[in-house]
């Protein structure tokens, strides 16, 4: 309510080259329009002509206004308009022209598996979870109705989760139900879903979101930035880590400093959006290196929350698969909605599930690749199973440039990945089954015809065979790919390149391979390499090789391992290493000037052997640290649930697939050490951890699929109303 020259107004508002006079009323009577109408003509005089500008009066209605209403006004000055609150509303914004427009757009990763351009499915619920380290205190599971309520009520967010988790399918279900939520008058804000890969080098709310609504045909960018700034725009943000992939490079502050300035489009619009709207944004889990470069990354306020995604479990996996026919999942197989939604497409689960159920997770995803290659193979076309699968695995290593890992991939890439394969352009009938490759999807920017692998796993496995060959082969030729890797391969990739090899390895030919990848400057197939011989239990035949500028995912060093004393890290980058059990520290690599973010198996820095890591070499955090475990330690909790607890959550709450047997053993007490066994036999018997043997070493494996029921449990173990709690107790 405004009060000018002793007349009350219930509003005035500057535009460029207008003044808006407005007054509003639930009042249908005669005599309120002929009074506000005459309020209204004297502002519209009083502000004709101020500063250039024009003045209109807007008598504003709850309802529509009456006949008699509308002319009434008329008849006192024709530059009053009467129109009730929703037609106000739309002339500043048109609320619901933006969410059709914005409903026929992509989502994100989120789109059918059967047919990329159909209509997406329906929404399975995901359980949600506040992240391990928040600070919020709230440990109850949610889900995205919780997240909506969040929304609606201001609250500001990020959720996380592995690629594939169905992020991008909740953030759809959140711009549902917060439309939803504006079209039944609930509220009057309303949701702006953006994409953030399709705004990489903006800084700027107000670039973004009239570059959005150009992107989805909406014809009044303006408004959108208008009603933004005026507080009546919740914001979601899907996919943080598309903006922008950070340039390779040995100095990890450098590193940060990329994700930071690429993130600035992020930061702006959470500091700048008004207090009452909600601001959500969306990406992958390990995109930083830890949740506090997050906070510092994402938000203008390091207390705001943050959710994860969990996996699905048996429950929602039936659900997802809806009427399909329902078969045991293989435990390696992760319960991630994009990649099981993909392989029942292709009518692939039962195959699946009666040959690869009981095999260790590189066994089993070596062997995905022949299954989900087999249907594809068209013996009239030529195609046989192993050119279908030797091309996947071609791509994989040039979706291996690429800095997302998994795409984009041209469809001139593919035809050359092929062609690269049989030595020949495709025919028409091969062009037809290169479309549909498996474990390729269609990219969301469709009009390209580009296509990304459908899951990390999928891709590390198929990016195995390149290291492989060369390892048993060491030529290189013209234009190798491998020049163009940014990282090396996950442990999985790993893993996979040691199951193609073990038949026909020897010391000197994986000596020789890595010698000749340094020669060539190859350094991350160099890196590749030496993991792979540690995979194999094979070592380099003392070769000196030396790795400089080589970003790692991850390196497990383990008691009896072979000797690797020749091979030296330089200027490296480790996500993690782990040294598991007693290593002979003179078998060990050596490390200069190396920065390695989490370090398992050992209490702290001190605790390494000096010999072999310089002290030029930085740390970002020990997990296995006596003080990590402190609490639970101390806490009054029987001496069975304790270490239980210890286990589930160094198999669940730390980075990795699974944790070797010995390095469950390490930040424990030492009268705790001999209920381990016992404690394992539990959880594998609960269906929580599974055992599988990797170069003949124990390493226990997490059930995704059990991860709320485990949050649960390590959360409140006493009020979780789990079995598992009087198992663990009864431990002696």
């Amino acid at each position: 309510m405004l009060n000018i020259e002793a007349v009350e107004h219930d509003g005035i508002f500057f535009d460029h080259d207008i003044v808006h006079c407005v007054e509003a009323t639930v009042s249908r009577r005669l005599d309120k329009a002929k009074h506000d109408g005459e309020k209204l003509h004297k502002a519209i005089k009083r502000w004709t002509g101020t500063d250039g500008r024009l003045a209109k009066g807007w008598f504003v209605t709850l309802h529509a206004p009456t006949p008699e209403q509308t002319k009434e006004l008329r008849g006192i000055d024709p530059r009053i308009k009467a129109l009730s609150f929703a037609q106000f509303k739309s002339r500043l914004f048109d609320s619901l022209a933006y969410l059709q427009r914005r409903r026929e757009a992509p989502f994100g990763s989120a789109r059918n598996p059967e047919d990329p351009h159909g209509p997406l499915e329906r929404y399975v619920p995901v359980d949600i979870l506040p992240s391990s380290a928040s600070s919020s205190g709230d440990l109850e599971v949610l889900h995205v109705d919780d997240l909506a309520e969040r929304l609606l009520s201001g609250q500001r967010y990020a959720l996380v989760g592995d690629y594939g988790a169905g992020k991008s399918m909740t953030f759809r279900q959140l711009f549902f139900q917060l439309a939803d939520a504006h079209k039944q008058n609930r509220t009057l804000r309303y949701p702006v879903h953006l994409n953030l890969r399709d705004h990489w080098g903006q800084k700027t709310p107000r670039v973004a979101l009239t570059h959005h609504a150009e992107e989805i045909g909406f014809d009044r960018p303006e408004s959108l930035v208008a009603a933004w700034r005026s507080g009546y725009i919740h914001v979601l943000l899907d996919g943080f880590d598309e903006i922008a992939a950070p340039g390779w490079s040995s100095d990890v502050r450098l590193l940060r400093e990329t994700r930071m300035r690429a993130m600035e489009l992020v930061r702006r619009f959470f500091k700048e959006t008004p207090r009452k709207a909600a601001v959500a944004v969306a990406g992958r889990r390990h995109f930083f290196d830890n949740e506090a470069e997050l906070r510092d990354a994402l938000f203008d306020d390091r207390s705001r929350l943050i959710f994860e995604v969990a996996e699905f479990n048996e429950a929602q996996i039936r659900e997802y698969l809806g009427r399909k026919n329902w078969f045991t999942l293989p435990a390696w197989l992760p319960a991630r909605p994009l990649l099981i939604g993909h392989l029942a497409a292709q009518r692939k689960l039962e195959e699946i599930s009666d040959s690869t159920l009981d095999l260790a997770p590189a066994a089993g995803w070596n062997a995905l690749l022949d299954i989900i290659s087999s249907r594809e193979s068209d013996i009239e076309a030529g195609i046989d199973v192993g050119s279908v699968r030797a091309t996947l695995e071609r791509l994989a290593s040039v979706a291996r440039c690429k800095p997302s890992g998994l795409g984009p991939l041209t469809y001139s890439e593919i035809t050359e990945g092929f062609a690269l394969i049989r030595g020949q352009e495709p025919s028409d009938d091969q062009r037809t089954i290169l479309h549909r490759l498996p474990g390729l999807a269609v990219d969301a920017d469709a009009q390209q015809g580009t296509r990304y692998f459908i899951d990390a796993d999928l891709a590390a496995a198929a990016q195995a065979r390149d290291v492989s060959e060369f390892i048993l082969t060491p030529v290189l030729t013209g234009d190798s790919v491998a020049s163009r890797w940014n990282v090396s391969l996950t442990q999985l990739g790993v893993d996979v390149v040691a199951i193609q090899c073990k038949d026909n390895i020897t010391e000197k030919l994986v000596g020789a391979a890595a010698i000749t990848a340094v020669r060539a400057d190859l350094d991350v197939l160099a890196a590749d390499i030496v993991r792979a011989s540690l995979a194999l239990g094979c070592g380099l035949d003392n070769s000196t090789v030396n790795i400089d500028g080589v970003h790692v995912p991850s390196l497990e060093l383990f008691e009896g391992q072979p000797d690797l004393s020749s091979i030296s890290f330089s200027n490296c980058i480790f996500e993690s290493l782990e040294i598991s059990g007693e290593v002979d520290p003179r078998l060990l690599p050596s490390f200069d000037g190396c920065y390695i973010d989490v370090l398992f198996g050992r209490a702290g820095a001190s605790d390494l052997p000096a010999q072999r890591f310089a002290a030029n070499c930085t740390f970002g955090d020990f997990p296995d640290s006596l003080e990590r475990n402190a609490s639970v330690v101390a806490s009054d909790l029987p001496i069975g649930v304790k270490v239980v607890i210890v286990l589930l959550r160094k198999l669940y709450m730390q980075r990795g697939r699974g944790r070797a047997e010995s390095a469950l053993l390490r930040g424990m007490p030492q009268s705790e050490r001999g209920l381990v066994p016992a404690a394992l036999a539990i959880l594998q018997k609960e269906k929580l951890a599974t055992q599988v043997k990797i170069n003949s070493r124990p390493v226990w494996l997490p059930d995704r699929a059990s991860q709320k029921r485990v949050h649960g449990f390590v959360t409140a173990p006493r009020g979780s109303d789990d079995s598992l709690y009087g198992e663990a107790a009864a431990l002696q």
